[in-house]
C-alpha cells in the first residue's frame, strides 16, 4: 500500500510534467524514460534516508519506515542504491540501448539482469517470511518497520536458502523457454532485418513488427507494422488518408513487402502510426492505423 500511494504521487507529477513539456518528451523518445528514472531515484533515495527518518509519504500514512539492522536511520548514498535497486526493472524494462541493436548480446544480457532483478524483488517479498525484506534490503541490509515497535534489542532471524533456489530456478527456466522459442520461430528471424530497416527510418523513434494469425476463412496470417514518430500527431479527420500520405508509412511498407516474408499477397498488412511519451512515471500515447491485403497495397504505391 505504502509503494502504490507513493507511485500515485509520482504519476500525478509525472502527468503535471507532461502536459508542460509534452513536446520535449516525445522528441526524447525512449530515453524519455530516463527522466522519471531519475525523479523517482530522488524521491525514495531522500524520503527513505536519514533526511526524512525513514518514511517517504506513503510510509509515513501506512506507520512504516526503513532502518538498517542496527536500528538506525540510513544514509543518503545507502537509500539511493536500495532505490537504484527496487527502480531499475520498473525503468529499464524494454528500454532501448542508442546505437545498440535489440537482438545483441548486450541487450539479452540487460534483459536477464533486469528480469532476475524483478522476479527476485517478487519472489523474496512473497517467500521471505524470516526477515520481510525483498532483493533491495538484503542487498543493503535494511529493514522495513512498523512505527511503533518493541525498542528490545532481539536477534535476527536468518534468510533461509528458500528465496534464493526459487528466483534462480525461476530465471533459468524461462530463460531457456525463451532462447528455445526464439531459435525455433523462423517467422521471428525473417522479421528482423525488417524491424531494423525501419528503425533506420528518418522520424522514426520506434517501430515494431509481428506477425499475428487469425482463423479467417483462409487462416490467413495478418502482419502488423508498428511505427511510432518522434513529432506529435496533429488531430486527424481521415487516418486512412493520413497513412496513405505518410512518407514514413510508405518507406515502411515498401521495406515489408521487399522482405517478401509475407506468404501470398492476399495477406493482411496493418500499419500503425502512434505518437506519445513514456517517462515512466507517467506517459501518452495515441495513434492512427488501418488495414488491407498486400496487393492493395502494392497498388497503392505502384510497388
Amino acid at each position: 500500500m505504502a509503494f502504490l500511494i507513493d507511485s500515485i504521487i509520482l504519476g500525478i507529477f509525472g502527468l503535471i510534467l507532461g502536459f508542460l513539456f509534452k513536446n520535449f518528451f516525445i522528441a526524447l523518445g525512449g530515453n524519455a524514460k530516463c527522466i522519471g528514472w531519475f525523479i523517482s531515484l530522488v524521491y525514495f533515495s531522500v524520503f527513505n534516508s536519514k533526511l526524512n527518518k525513514g518514511q517517504t509519504p506513503g510510509k509515513r500514512i501506512m506507520g512504516i519506515r526503513v532502518i538498517d539492522i542496527n536500528g538506525q536511520f540510513i544514509d543518503i548514498k545507502t537509500s539511493l542504491i536500495r532505490a537504484l535497486i527496487l527502480t531499475l526493472p520498473f525503468f529499464l524494462n524494454g528500454y532501448k540501448i542508442p546505437g545498440v541493436s535489440p537482438f545483441s548480446i548486450l541487450t539479452v544480457f540487460q534483459s536477464m539482469i533486469i528480469f532476475a532483478i524483478g522476479i527476485g524483488l517478487v519472489v523474496f517479498y512473497i517467500v521471505n517470511k524470516e526477515t520481510r525484506q525483498s532483493v533491495h534490503d538484503v542487498i543493503v541490509k535494511t529493514l522495513v518497520v512498523q512505527d511503533y515497535r518493541d525498542i528490545k534489542l532481539t536477534k535476527m532471524p536468518q534468510i533461509t536458502k528458500k528465496p534464493f533456489y526459487i528466483t534462480a530456478g525461476l530465471v533459468i527456466v524461462i530463460f531457456c523457454v525463451s532462447i528455445y522459442n526464439f531459435m525455433g520461430n523462423s517467422d521471428v528471424k525473417k522479421l528482423i532485418p525488417v524491424y531494423e530497416s525501419i528503425l533506420k527510418q528518418e522520424n522514426v523513434a520506434n517501430a515494431g513488427v509481428s506477425i499475428k494469425t487469425y482463423p479467417l476463412n483462409n487462416n490467413s496470417t495478418v502482419y502488423f507494422i508498428t511505427v511510432q514518430l518522434k513529432t506529435d500527431l496533429p488531430k486527424i479527420d481521415n487516418p486512412t488518408s493520413y497513412i496513405i500520405q505518410n512518407k514514413e508509412a510508405q518507406q515502411a511498407v515498401k521495406t515489408f513487402i521487399n522482405s517478401h516474408i509475407y506468404k501470398t499477397d492476399h495477406d493482411v498488412l496493418n500499419v500503425t502510426i502512434s505518437s506519445g511519451y513514456d517517462i515512466g512515471i507517467a506517459k501518452s500515447y495515441h495513434w492512427v492505423d488501418t488495414f488491407r491485403p498486400v496487393f492493395q497495397w502494392k497498388e497503392l504505391y505502384q510497388f
